[in-house]
């Protein structure tokens, strides 16, 4: 499967993702991934700097809005984007934190990966 480069924040400032999880790596920093809703690919964004999940909606440190719709959860294409995400940026371990950004009120199990 493919990776390339996405669209600038400028060209593409908002971006709704389905299948997604809120996950953090070791060093605390905190991604959204997930499927974009337009063609399905799998998505990982920056760290998170702001997010509302009344709103399921996030501000990530490149600028770009995130929009999280529908329940959470996981895609085949989500999972190899995070994988190739974390060989290329060194994450050693991370957490599936998506309970915690939403005091616990989620579908799915958090988990923990090394």
């Amino acid at each position: 499967m493919p990776v390339w480069r996405v669209a600038s924040v400028n060209d593409e400032p908002q971006l709704s993702l389905v299948h997604w999880k809120i996950l953090e790596t070791q060093v605390g920093a905190r991604h959204f991934a997930g499927q974009d809703v337009r063609d399905l690919t799998g998505r990982v964004s920056t760290p998170i700097l702001e997010f509302d999940p009344a709103l399921k909606r996030g501000t990530t440190q490149s600028g770009r809005v995130y929009q999280l719709v529908g329940p959470n959860g996981w895609s085949d294409n989500a999972q190899y984007l995070w994988e190739r995400f974390c060989a290329v940026n060194n994450v050693t371990s991370y957490w599936d934190v998506t309970r915690d950004m939403f005091d616990g009120d989620t579908n799915d199990d958090s988990s923990r990966a090394d």
